[in-house]
C-alpha cells in the first residue's frame, strides 16, 4: 500500500482525467463486483493504467471501450465466450454488441455474469475459474 498512487507515471490533462474516470466507472470485471474506478484487484489496476495510457494518447471514448472489452476477453476468455453465447441465443452477433453495455455491471460484474451464466449452457472451462487468484 506504500506505493499505491505514490508515483506519477502518466500526466493527464483535466479533460483526459475526467474521461478516464467516466470510462472506468462503466467497466466491470467478472472476478470482482466493482468497476475499474475502484481497482481492488490486479485486473482493475491494469485496466485503469491502460485507460490512462489510452487517454494520454488521445484514444476516443468509444475506442477505449472496444479495447477494454478485448482485454477483458483475453483475461477472462470463458466468461466472454459465455456472454457471446448468451447474445447469440438472442440473435445478436458478438460483432454487433455494444462494448460499453457488455462491460457494464449487467454483464461483466461478478453478479451480472452469474445472471447471464444461469441463462446459457457455458462452454467447458479450460483454465479453471476466472477469479483474481488465477
Amino acid at each position: 500500500m506504500d506505493h499505491y498512487s505514490a508515483y506519477l507515471f502518466i500526466s493527464l490533462t483535466p479533460d483526459q482525467q475526467a474521461l478516464v474516470e467516466r470510462v472506468s466507472q462503466n467497466i466491470y470485471r467478472p472476478c470482482c463486483g466493482n468497476s475499474t474506478y475502484f481497482p481492488d484487484c490486479n485486473h482493475g489496476m491494469a485496466m485503469l493504467g491502460l485507460l490512462e495510457l489510452m487517454a494520454a494518447q488521445g484514444v476516443s471514448e468509444q475506442d477505449m471501450y472496444k479495447v477494454a472489452l478485448q482485454v477483458n476477453s483475453f483475461w477472462f476468455p470463458d466468461t466472454y465466450l459465455t456472454i457471446a453465447q448468451y447474445f447469440d441465443s438472442k440473435g445478436i452477433n458478438w460483432n454487433q454488441v455494444d462494448p460499453r453495455a457488455v462491460l457494464g455491471a449487467n454483464y461483466s460484474s461478478s453478479s451480472g455474469y452469474q445472471q447471464i451464466q444461469s441463462q446459457v449452457v457455458a462452454p467447458a472451462q479450460k483454465n479453471g475459474g476466472g477469479g483474481c487468484g488465477v
